[in-house]
């Protein structure tokens, strides 16, 4: 029975632990914005690391399908300059658009190069870099970071080519990195800048130090890439007056950080160098306390009083627990063997599951999977969610918050929502309807009903519906059904709106035809469908202007991304009428406005960048 002794000691604990929880999650959030703000650094050099061996291995993969096609290894042997360069120049461009490869070459064994395919008319030049020579040394691939003759910093993968166990020659593939460091500056959510020495270009062409002439500069060094506007404390920065501290720029408060920037050969260029924003952690950090604080208070309070209840009913329960746990077990062996012979007369595949974990199985799910049972499938898996297809027109676990169970969020969609797809033993897609029905308290019997033959024929009649019949693209009746879901999809990141339009088309229907025309407008769609993501939506707005929706961490992402659109297609040689330019307004939806005020407001910055010249992009 509960002793009245213990009540006092149950008090003097349970405050003493709630103290000691706020004492230490101010502990523990003051060491992790400290280390967090020293590992940035460090955070980007294992990126940067990992990014570059994953491009290594793709291109090394590249390499491989060069070297064993038959007749690019003939024309090499016979050192026909001309015939391998028709005969590669497609792969190039291919690889070129595709995964933005820059340089290609095919190299003699003593160095020189046959073929520049990149450049063509360069050759017979002898090629001294340290990824060749490590390569020829090595016998095999190298790759590694170089700082080139055009002082760009470039990731260089040479292989030896071998044929019948000689080495004939070497192919080079190499691509620059400003696109990986743009991707993990996003990622670890800092600014960051490449400073290299001036002393390195003192023999750089003309054409370099032109180039030179725009960019942003110290007194030693040349800021050569940046992912936002450069500080004026950069100077004290790159000369180490200025290391590891916080800065205030822009109305905030930025750590500062850096690393040495290397070559392969390990040689030093210069610096990376990183702006982290702080500002808000602290003042979250003390929030989060109060509200903690106020949730131990109560909690305590409740600890206090129920503990007195608890401990006394406790042990009058526990005799009473253990005779019917007995039991049971005695009856929940004989229901499972019962219900399994039940399950496997099912033509669908049944589980039941508590959402993390599958307790049963029938034998059209093994069947499926091709497995032997439950055990062989929880070899590789626990759920079978983890088996679903990532495909936005499916239900999947990245569609979902980490913490949330699947089944409870998939509840509460309509039936045509409840939709997953899966691949089986021969890697082939199904579709399933999926039904779910409580079994007992947290857990479930879920059914998954093959609908693949209908799917695919809502699949047809869905796309023409959602897209454009001139050029493709998404049109408005796919805007107004989906833009609800499209908003809730983009959280906890922004969704991004621009609008653009093509200038002066009306002069291209009046001078070449309609014809032409929709011609130009087709193009126009491959350029931006080309200079977007596969997540971005492009839609077709009417007549010349498009819409396209993107999700970004700030309207400066947005802005960056809107710039590299409205670039590919001012670079862009259309067939018809050779050049034409296009305008962009753009702007970030605000959480519950109506979307019209947000059309309208990215509309204004259409028509301002009209009247002011057009061709630009601007931001309301």
């Amino acid at each position: 029975m509960f002793k009245l002794n213990l009540y006092l000691p149950l008090v003097i604990v349970t405050v003493l632990m709630a103290m000691f929880s706020v004492l230490s999650i101010i502990y523990i959030q003051e060491s992790f914005i400290h280390k967090s703000k020293a590992s940035i650094s460090k955070q980007f050099t294992n990126n940067l690391n990992e990014k570059i061996k994953a491009e290594a291995d793709t291109i090394g993969q590249y390499i491989d399908f060069i070297q064993n096609k038959d007749e690019i290894t003939k024309l090499f042997l016979e050192q026909d300059k001309k015939e391998l360069n028709n005969n590669i120049k497609k792969i190039y461009n291919s690889l070129n658009k595709n995964v933005d490869l820059t340089h290609m070459y095919f190299i003699k064994t003593d160095g020189t190069v046959l073929l520049r395919v990149h450049d063509y008319q360069r050759d017979k030049d002898l090629i001294d870099r340290i990824t060749f020579k490590k390569a020829k040394e090595t016998k095999s691939l190298f790759y590694g970071l170089e700082f080139g003759p055009k002082k760009n910093y470039t990731l260089r993968v040479v292989k030896p080519w071998i044929v019948d166990g000689n080495i004939i020659g070497y192919i080079e593939l190499g691509k620059e990195v400003d696109k990986i460091i743009s991707d993990i500056s996003i990622s670890l959510n800092s600014m960051i800048y490449i400073a290299v020495k001036k002393e390195l270009y003192k023999d750089a062409s003309e054409f370099v130090k032109e180039k030179l002439l725009k960019i942003s500069q110290t007194k030693n060094y040349y800021i050569v890439y940046n992912t936002f506007s450069i500080p004026k404390e950069m100077q004290y920065i790159l000369n180490d007056t200025l290391v590891h501290e916080d800065i205030s720029y822009a109305g905030l408060e930025y750590f500062t950080s850096k690393e040495k920037l290397l070559d392969v050969s390990g040689e030093e260029l210069g610096y990376f160098v990183f702006l982290t924003d702080v500002s808000l952690e602290h003042s979250v950090m003390y929030e989060s306390i109060k509200t903690l604080s106020i949730l131990l208070l109560l909690l305590t309070l409740g600890m206090i009083f129920g503990g007195y209840y608890l401990i006394k009913n406790r042990e009058k329960k526990i005799h009473s627990l253990t005779s019917k746990l007995e039991t049971q077990k005695r009856d929940l062996s004989l229901f499972n063997v019962k219900l399994q012979n039940l399950f496997n007369l099912q033509k669908n595949l049944i589980v039941i599951t508590d959402g993390k974990k599958i307790n049963l199985a029938n034998q059209a799910m093994f069947d499926f999977f091709n497995l032997k049972n439950l055990d062989d499938f929880l070899i590789n898996y626990k759920c079978i969610c983890e088996r679903f297809i990532v495909n936005d027109n499916f239900f999947h676990l990245e569609k979902i918050d980490d913490d949330k169970n699947w089944i409870n969020e998939i509840k509460t969609l309509s039936g045509e929502q409840r939709i997953v797809a899966m691949l089986d033993s021969d890697l082939i897609s199904y579709a399933f309807s999926v039904s779910i029905n409580e079994f007992e308290e947290g857990s479930f019997i879920v059914s998954f009903t093959d609908i693949s033959t209908t799917m695919i024929e809502h699949s047809i009649l869905k796309r023409k519906a959602s897209h454009d019949k001139l050029t493709g693209a998404l049109n408005r009746e796919f805007f107004d059904n989906n833009i609800r879901s499209i908003l809730s999809d983009a959280k906890p990141k922004q969704l991004g709106f621009v609008l653009c339009d093509i200038d002066h088309f009306k002069e291209v229907n009046d001078t070449y035809g309609h014809n032409i025309g929709d011609i130009v407008l087709k193009e126009f769609t491959t350029v931006i469908h080309d200079s977007i993501r596969d997540t971005d939506y492009l839609i077709r707005w009417g007549g010349e202007e498009f819409i396209i929706l993107m999700r970004v961490n700030s309207i400066y992402s947005l802005e960056k991304a809107t710039e590299h659109i409205r670039v590919c297609i001012e670079s862009y040689k259309f067939q018809e009428v050779d050049k034409i330019t296009a305008s962009f307004g753009i702007t970030l939806y605000i959480q519950d406005e109506d979307i019209l005020t947000t059309i309208n407001r990215v509309d204004k910055g259409l028509y301002k960048v009209k009247n002011n010249g057009r061709n630009h992009v601007q931001t309301i």
